[in-house]
């Protein structure tokens, strides 16, 4: 995290404009994805994108030259450019030779990428965006703000306010009358460039054709209409067949505008042939006399060669990702990206700018694993993000002061034990008569602004289950309780009465005493050294006593344990082989009660009604989401479901302490759903969810209740 990223986070929080675009913006995209998904096979559609971006990547080189031999064949001029400087002079060279003057451009992230337009302004050219989205962003002097939708972080006030000054009018914000005036203006444009500058949403190598996706008509225009045409095209575009393409295009208006199918879909196979054969060179309604197509690399094949990051050239920059994403949803993509927006974007950004334009971008995810299931592509974008962020650990260093507490603290059990005990006394002169920390004094106090924190406990879980670090050899089924941080420091009581509950149920539960941080803190920072070191001693700890079961209270260490410490330790053989020993034995609570407790065995039931949160990690990490709800069932409570009830609560681990604003604002999100449910009482399955929720309920002198779900089953 830089100061300057910080700045630029608070700021767009405090954007009343932005916030109150990004507030309508997010009821739109909800109901138009319950619409336009409904009835739609999309598993069975992405698993189809994924296996046509796999073969195409697996085999770009080849289809490469099959596209640059095909489209040459169709009387097209193909440049390869290396990076953005050699893309930028030969479009200018192009330019400078046919003595162009003016432009037009429909959309093209890789034209942003590289730079063009701001290139060619510099040479003296006028260039003109003319999809609406760019148009308003390039008279507002900013970079877009999504994938697709450049200006969505605009009011449609701004937007009448930026036309009235471009067209010397008076403008109302109405949205019809400021189309007409963009489309009146811009048409001008069209018939005056002499050259026109497209990207390319797909490349098809077995004929050399480039297809174009658009919704307003800009793109066809654009290509037809100047005498030059010059397309940037990645070479992550290229696909082999039409048949390939017809499985990205059945899905890419869906997830990007939340439209059944495009508009217009241009199909171009090179320039105009009755254009050619005329020898013209001025305007024509048959098209272009010149194709011109850069194939742009800028960092590309480099990501092929690279096996970690590979699988972000499968994406078709759509922008689902963005559309789900709470960090975009808070501060958009100029925030949230430099030229790329979200998680995707930091990993573009790394190979097309450089490690260090992607630090601050890649520091804000949250890891909350929406964006991977929205993703038509399947692209893993998560975990992508964690190799990024070790990559920079790794060759730019980590902060010192993360540093200093992961080596320092985090890989040693008793030195947390120690540290924790120091915070206890620390809070405990802030702490209110019933424990909650409401303020800290200078930095800390962006913590406590918009939730108060719970009292580290003096005695942790390790302590108090001192006498059970053991099983008792009952001949009942073994459970070892794995409590990570929050547990073991923050809620040991809430950990005490998960183990009652499953004793209850028929376990031998023991706390094997030398377990330490999952280490997902240090490996979401990119730490793998520490955290390769927590991993060893966590398996170390729990294969000890062969337990049958491992049961967790947080969903973030069930996904270190289970999912994470495999790819982190597969260079060490034997220590792999002991992890994948212990992935079956790991249970979220909920879970293992209702494994071990039959239906036979009767609970006292409540009537209560309660709303329930699922937890990021549990229900798209684990997978788990049908059981909390049917252990609350069985239990006798009436749950009232809330909207949006597995979008994240902001917790988010260093973004709590990094940018708490940030996290304060997807919390209230939250609240504001539990709140709308009008349950006396929010249920969730993660015990750092609870601290977040909980310490925001505080703040709001809310009367709802916060606890989790071992909290209610141990009364019953």
């Amino acid at each position: 995290m830089s100061h300057s990223m910080s700045q630029r986070v608070s700021k767009a929080l405090n954007d009343q404009n932005l916030q109150t675009a990004l507030s309508r913006l997010a009821s739109i995209i909800k109901i138009g994805r319950q619409i336009t998904f409904a009835g739609v096979d999309f598993d069975g559609l992405s698993r189809e994108i994924r296996r046509v971006k796999e073969k195409a990547v697996s085999d770009l080189p080849r289809l490469a030259e099959e596209f640059k031999k095909q489209a040459t064949k169709a009387g097209a001029v193909i440049y390869e450019a290396k990076d953005a400087k050699e893309a930028n002079a030969y479009v200018l060279r192009i330019a400078k030779e046919k003595r162009v003057k003016r432009i037009v451009k429909t959309k093209s992230m890789l034209a942003e990428e590289v730079g063009l337009r701001e290139h060619l302004e510099r040479a003296g050219i006028k260039v003109t965006e003319t999809d609406i989205g760019e148009w308003i962003v390039q008279l507002a002097g900013e970079r877009p703000a999504h994938l697709v939708g450049p200006a969505l972080h605009k009011t449609i006030e701004q937007v009448a306010e930026l036309f009235s000054r471009a067209t010397g009018q008076k403008l109302e914000p109405q949205p019809q009358l400021l189309l007409d005036v963009a489309r009146n203006t811009l048409r001008q444009h069209y018939i005056d460039a002499e050259m026109g500058i497209s990207g390319a949403n797909i490349a098809i190598a077995e004929t050399g054709t480039l297809a174009i996706v658009t919704n307003e008509g800009n793109g066809c225009m654009v290509t037809t209409l100047p005498p030059v045409h010059v397309a940037l095209v990645g070479y992550e575009k290229i696909v082999a067949t039409w048949e390939d393409t017809a499985a990205i295009l059945r899905l890419l208006s869906r997830c990007t505008a939340s439209m059944k199918m495009p508009v217009y879909v241009s199909y171009i196979t090179g320039p105009s042939h009755i254009s050619r054969q005329q020898g013209t060179h001025g305007k024509s309604a048959s098209g272009p006399a010149e194709l011109h197509i850069v194939l742009v690399d800028n960092g590309r094949w480099q990501m092929w060669q690279s096996p970690d990051f590979r699988e972000a050239l499968y994406c078709i920059k759509c922008g689902a990702c963005l559309n789900v994403c709470p960090v975009f949803a808070s501060v958009a993509g100029q925030v949230y990206g430099y030229i790329y927006q979200g998680g995707i974007g930091a990993v573009l950004t790394a190979f097309h700018h450089g490690l260090e334009k992607a630090r601050d971008p890649a520091s804000l995810c949250l890891g909350c694993m929406a964006c991977r299931d929205a993703c038509p592509a399947r692209i893993d974008i998560p975990q992508l993000l964690l190799r990024l962020k070790a990559t920079i650990a790794e060759k730019k260093g980590l902060p010192w002061t993360e540093h200093f507490i992961y080596s320092t603290f985090l890989k040693h059990p008793q030195r947390m034990d120690a540290a924790a005990k120091a915070v206890y006394y620390l809070e405990k002169r802030f702490a209110g008569p019933d424990a909650a920390v409401r303020h800290l004094p200078s930095p800390l106090n962006k913590l406590t602004d918009s939730i108060s924190l719970p009292i580290v406990s003096p005695v942790p879980l390790r302590q108090r289950l001192a006498h059970q670090s053991h099983p008792r050899s009952t001949g009942q089924p073994k459970v070892a309780l794995f409590a990570g941080c929050i547990g073991n420091y923050v809620y040991p009581q809430t950990c005490e009465q998960a183990a009652e509950t499953l004793r209850k149920c028929g376990a031998d539960v023991y706390f094997p005493a030398s377990q330490g941080c999952c280490g997902a803190p240090a490996y979401f920072s990119g730490d793998t050294a520490t955290s390769l070191r927590l991993a060893e001693t966590n398996i170390t700890a729990l294969e000890k006593d062969s337990p049958d079961y491992i049961v967790t209270l947080c969903p973030g260490c069930a996904v270190m344990l289970k999912q994470q410490y495999l790819p982190l330790i597969q260079a060490s053989p034997a220590l792999y082989q002991r992890a994948k020993s212990l992935v079956d034995k790991i249970r979220d609570f909920s879970q293992l009660v209702l494994q071990l407790a039959p239906q036979t065995v009767p609970f006292i039931t409540s009537g209560e009604k309660v709303t329930y949160h699922d937890p990021c990690h549990l229900k798209r990490g684990l997978g788990i989401a049908t059981e909390p709800r049917q252990l609350l069932q069985r239990l006798g409570y009436e749950i009232v479901e809330m909207a949006d009830s597995d979008a994240c609560c902001g917790f988010g681990g260093k973004v709590l302490l990094d940018y708490p604003q940030l996290s304060a604002s997807v919390l209230k999100r939250k609240l504001d759903a539990i709140e709308a449910t009008g349950a006396t009482t929010v249920v969730t399955s993660c015990l750092p969810c609870v601290l977040q929720l909980r310490g925001g309920m505080d703040k709001r002198r809310s009367d709802i209740k916060v606890v989790h779900i071992a909290d209610l089953v141990v009364n019953h």
